[in-house]
């Protein structure tokens, strides 16, 4: 799996390449194929690519639209591509049309139902600059990890690992001695599906959604085994 990972300032301050370019240090062993960063204003994202689709390698990410400058990055891998081709219309060779512009045509036509509509494992970020918002998805078994710190109205940061995180100096390493006696207790481990060894840093759980502005977070359930079976 490739490591992802992205910053976004709401207080008026900016993201350098820098910092993104620390963010993925740590997650070298998940991207031997590629590390790429980049930045605009008060955001941006990264990623560390182990390449193992031919549309990764056609495909640099972090991706940007050429006219909104919307950003996209992804740690995916989409079984369903050509009904999802067919329905967004994007004609070209499939191996030609990477994740980072599938995921956003997706989001652009389906909004915050584009989840659903993916089959596969995934993990992305898409940041709208026009709307100074982001939005964020999980796949439903959460094969793909993503984890967050969150200062509302300040600063929100997205990476698949722990350490990612923690290489920005605005996340507190304060240890929550809770989550470590639930792993060490069998029975407890797995029960929660957010916390993490920090307590400064969350796990988006599976089958999650989550829209990020100054004005807060959001999360929402877009598939449920009980609530979603066939009748």
């Amino acid at each position: 799996m490739s490591g992802i990972a992205g910053v976004v300032r709401f207080n008026g301050g900016s993201v350098a390449p820098g910092e993104i370019e620390a963010m993925l240090v740590p997650m070298q062993q998940r991207g031997p194929d590629r590390q790429s960063a980049h930045a605009e204003g008060n955001a941006g994202f990264g990623q560390a690519l182990l390449a193992t689709t031919p549309e990764a390698i056609a495909e640099p990410q972090p991706w940007v639209h050429p006219e909104t400058r919307c950003m996209v990055v992804s740690d995916s891998r989409l079984d369903n591509r050509p009904q999802l081709l067919a329905e967004l219309s994007l004609a070209r060779p499939v191996d030609d049309i990477g994740d980072g512009e599938l995921l956003h045509a997706a989001w652009q036509r389906w909004g915050d139902g584009c989840a659903d509509r993916l089959r596969g494992d995934f993990a992305f970020a898409i940041w709208n600059p026009a709307t100074q918002s982001l939005f964020c998805a999980r796949d439903i078994m959460g094969v793909r990890p993503l984890c967050f710190h969150h200062v509302p109205g300040r600063l929100f940061a997205f990476a698949s690992d722990t350490d990612a995180l923690l290489a920005l100096a605005d996340v507190p390493r304060r240890i929550n001695e809770g989550r470590i006696a639930d792993a060490l207790m069998g029975d407890l481990e797995g029960i929660d599906r957010t916390s993490t060894f920090f307590l400064d840093i969350e796990r988006l759980p599976p089958a999650r959604t989550l829209q990020v502005d100054a004005s807060g977070a959001r999360q929402a359930e877009y598939w449920n085994p009980l609530r979603d079976r066939p009748a």
